[in-house]
């Protein structure tokens, strides 16, 4: 019995699908980076067949070429990708690096590995996570009363304002909060607390993490009269500042 047009083709498919098992790609199908990090990507050709030969060899982001590796090892990146992210990409025998200098926000995306040889094409996805990051905080009183901001933060969070130990936002005291999000994703918070009563008690500025519902950064913002160190209402300056080391000691608890 002579061979049929669909024998044939039945027999090209199982030739390819088993190809394609013998040639693989290996890769991190997730990799959580570390805030301000490097973060590397690595996709590394396997194979059982002899005579494999890399053609082409690639890292891309949607449909956004970002670099790729020629039959003769030479990399090529597609044009303004370096506008986008700082990256760079190294390839040693059959294995293709991806490497973002500092890990951000905007990095946190599904990137596909490609393989185009004589033996096969298989692709492969790395999705790539950013952990919690907190940045730098800053407190500042004014006239109106305490201010705080905190730059480089991710993902975003909720600021509590305290008064030694006293839940300000609690509503028992309002507070403007704003937020924007900067170059590369990060988030910047800044938040203005109303309150012009006195008090020796230092304010204390939060960060709460919506994920893990956690203090995770804060700052202590001390009246003129606790920074001074003068006796006021009958208060010694040794049990203003005994006063400020218990709240501080207080708030180092909450976020460890």
């Amino acid at each position: 019995m002579e061979p049929t047009a669909l024998h044939v083709l039945c027999l090209a498919s199982v030739f390819t699908l088993t190809t394609q098992e013998l040639v693989g790609l290996r890769v991190s199908p997730k990799i959580t980076a570390e805030c301000g990090k490097q973060v590397t990507l690595q996709c590394n050709v396997s194979s059982s067949l002899n005579g494999l030969s890399v053609k082409h060899m690639e890292w891309s982001y949607r449909k956004m070429h970002l670099c790729s590796v020629n039959s003769e090892g030479n990399i090529s990146y597609s044009r303004d990708t370096d506008k986008i992210w700082d990256f760079y990409c190294e390839y040693e025998e059959g294995q293709l690096s991806l490497v973002f200098r500092t890990a951000q926000p905007d990095l946190q995306n599904e990137y596909r590995c490609k393989l185009q040889s004589n033996k096969g094409a298989p692709h492969k996805y790395t999705t790539v996570e950013l952990e919690e990051c907190d940045g730098t905080v800053s407190g500042v009183l004014t006239s109106d009363g305490p201010s705080c901001t905190f730059n480089h933060v991710h993902p975003d969070r909720d600021v509590h304002w305290f008064l030694g130990s006293k839940n300000l936002s609690d509503g028992s005291a309002n507070h403007n909060t704003t937020k924007s999000v900067e170059k590369g994703g990060w988030i910047t918070i800044h938040s203005d607390l109303e309150w012009k009563e006195g008090s020796d008690e230092p304010f204390n500025c939060s960060l709460k993490s919506t994920k893990s519902g956690r203090y995770t950064a804060s700052t202590l913002i001390q009246k003129a009269a606790l920074k001074s160190l003068k006796a006021t209402n009958g208060v010694r300056p040794q049990e203003s500042m005994a006063a400020f080391l218990c709240v501080s000691l207080l708030f180092a608890v909450m976020l460890s």
